[in-house]
C-alpha cells in the first residue's frame, strides 16, 4: 500500500491509508450511463465500502432521490450476479486463502483490499471489496473498512490485498493499519484473523498472523 497519513496508537481507528477510490472503467461508466450524472456516480465512489452494499437508506443519506435509489439498487443485483463467487468453504490456514486470491489478485496492476467475511465455522460467507487503486487517493478508515464487514453479519473476517510490485512483505503502512482494525474489531467482537497480502506476478504471499504480527 502506498505510505499511509496516520499512526498507529490513540485514535488509530482513524488511521487512513490513502488507495484509489476509482471504480473499475465499466463499473464508473455503467453508474454514470444509468444515473445520467457524472456527480452521483463519484459521490457512490467515495461511499465507504464501495457502493455495491450501500442499503436503500444509505442511498438516501446519500442525497439520492427515489428514482436514483431504485436504480442504483437495480444495479447491485446485476452487478452482484456477474461477479464470480466462491463456493463456501472453509478456511483453516492462510494457505487456504492465498491460494484463491493468488490467482485473482496476483495479475493486477492496481491495488485491491478485500475483506472475506467469515462465520461461526469459520466458513466463507461474503467477499466485500473496501478499496480499489486508482488515480486519484482516497482514505481508507477503519471505521469504513469495518462498515460492510459489521453489515455482513460475520462472526470474523480475512483481510486480503495485493502488492502488483511482487513483494508480498507488508509496509509500515500495512502494518499499522492492521494493528488498528484489530483493535476496533476486537471492540465490536468481530475478530479480524488474518491480514495477506498477495505478492503480484507470481511474488507469493504473507501472513500478518504467521508473521506474529496479529496475534
Amino acid at each position: 500500500m502506498p505510505a499511509g497519513r496516520g499512526k498507529a496508537g490513540p485514535g488509530a481507528e482513524h488511521l487512513a491509508v490513502p488507495l484509489g477510490s476509482e471504480l473499475a472503467a465499466p463499473e464508473a461508466e455503467l453508474l454514470r450511463t444509468v444515473l445520467r450524472s457524472q456527480h452521483i456516480a463519484d459521490r457512490l465512489a467515495r461511499a465507504p465500502g464501495g457502493w455495491r452494499d450501500l442499503s436503500e437508506h444509505e442511498l438516501e443519506q446519500l442525497r439520492l432521490t427515489k428514482a436514483q435509489r431504485r436504480a442504483v439498487l437495480a444495479l447491485q443485483q446485476l452487478v452482484r450476479s456477474g461477479y464470480p463467487s466462491l463456493p463456501k468453504h472453509k478456511f483453516s490456514c492462510s494457505a487456504d486463502i492465498a491460494r484463491i486470491y493468488a490467482d485473482r489478485l496476483g495479475g493486477l496492476v492496481y491495488e485491491v483490499m478485500l475483506a472475506i467475511a467469515l462465520n461461526g465455522r469459520n466458513e466463507f460467507m461474503a467477499e466485500l471489496e473496501l478499496a480499489r487503486g486508482g488515480r486519484h487517493g482516497a482514505a481508507l478508515t477503519v471505521t469504513d473498512a469495518l462498515r460492510p464487514v459489521v453489515r455482513a453479519g460475520a462472526s470474523a473476517f480475512v483481510l486480503v490485498h495485493n502488492h502488483p510490485s511482487g513483494d508480498p512483505m507488508p509496509s509500515p503502512e500495512d502494518i499499522a493499519l492492521t494493528t488498528a482494525m484489530k483493535r476496533a474489531a476486537d471492540l465490536v467482537s468481530i475478530p479480524l484473523v488474518d491480514h495477506i497480502i498477495i505478492g503480484g506476478r507470481g511474488g507469493g504471499f504473507s501472513s500478518m498472523l504467521d508473521l506474529c504480527i496479529i496475534q
